[in-house]
């Protein structure tokens, strides 16, 4: 014998399924107006972490693409003022080659000192070059002006000092990848001997005598130009590393665009399907609410 449906099973039965039908609708309206058919983890457990593993990576790849940026242009810096170097080291060559000449005597010599003595002010300038209110050759110390000066009586430069550290500053630009964006001033300045080669130059030619520095300054110059080279190098690397990160991203986002993108045509007929069952869950349990309250007259 059937057991006896009562009133309240009834009500309860009929109350979950308009709540379930109106819950899905919800959940439909949502999809359709937000285009996205995941818009939270209950909406697909294994689409909502493969589309938080999609969004870390991308935005792993962000930073990276954002430190290339940054990199790319101070090693841009480091460039620009190693070459305005280099070229300042040929035109102290051409005046060495020119005050050693034989025919110059103490007059031409003090004359062309003059010119080596402006030149080595300038690439103490050089030396000291801040961008973003940061030195650029002083190493990780880059709050600290890299070179101080020691004049003597006549206001002249006899030393220059050092005061960085020859600490690498690195960018991260990929797992497992950094790269270098800095040259130290010891490595550019102090190690080429530079300073004080143009000083011995200058002060030779002060004293109307020939320079040995010649050498030197040749050997200085073919480390700058050297580290000019590294820069370029580098740089290239990035721009070929930054062109592999823009093919991911976009590998990315088209598997975001298969993962969560919403079928609004396929939406919108669930909808209205949804939308037909819960007029037909209202309509049917109106007739048994009115059937089973007849049972009681």
């Amino acid at each position: 014998m059937p057991s006896k449906v009562t009133l309240e099973t009834l009500v309860n039965t009929t109350l979950r399924k308009v709540n379930s039908s109106t819950s899905r609708m919800q959940q439909l309206q949502e999809q359709i107006s937000s285009g996205k058919k995941i818009n939270r983890p209950s909406d697909g457990p294994a689409a909502a972490r493969k589309i938080l593993s999609l969004n870390t990576e991308n935005h792993k790849l962000e930073q990276y693409s954002f430190n290339i940026q940054k990199a790319t242009e101070d090693l841009a810096e480091n460039e620009r003022v190693l070459v305005g170097v280099a070229e300042q080291i040929n035109r102290l060559r051409e005046l060495t080659v020119q005050g050693n000449n034989g025919t110059n005597g103490l007059a031409e010599r003090k004359s062309i000192a003059i010119d080596i003595n402006a030149i080595l002010e300038s690439l103490l300038q050089d030396a000291n070059t801040k961008s973003s209110d940061r030195y650029t050759f002083a190493g990780t110390k880059t709050t600290t002006k890299p070179f101080t000066e020691t004049y003597d009586a006549n206001n002249k430069i006899t030393a220059v000092t050092y005061n960085g550290n020859q600490e690498k500053i690195e960018y991260r630009v990929g797992a497992g990848a950094t790269v270098q964006i800095n040259q130290t001033g010891e490595e550019a300045f102090i190690d080429t001997k530079l300073f004080a080669t143009i000083i011995s130059i200058r002060d030779d030619f002060e004293n109307g005598i020939i320079s040995s520095g010649l050498d030197d300054l040749n050997n200085a110059h073919g480390s700058i130009t050297g580290l000019v080279a590294k820069a370029g190098s580098v740089a290239r690397t990035l721009e070929l590393t930054e062109n592999r990160i823009v093919d991911a991203k976009l590998s990315i986002v088209a598997s975001l665009g298969e993962t969560e993108a919403a079928d609004i045509t396929e939406l919108v007929l669930q909808l209205k399907e949804q939308e037909n069952i819960f007029q037909a869950t209202l309509a049917s349990s109106t007739l048994i609410f009115r059937t089973s309250i007849l049972d009681y007259l």
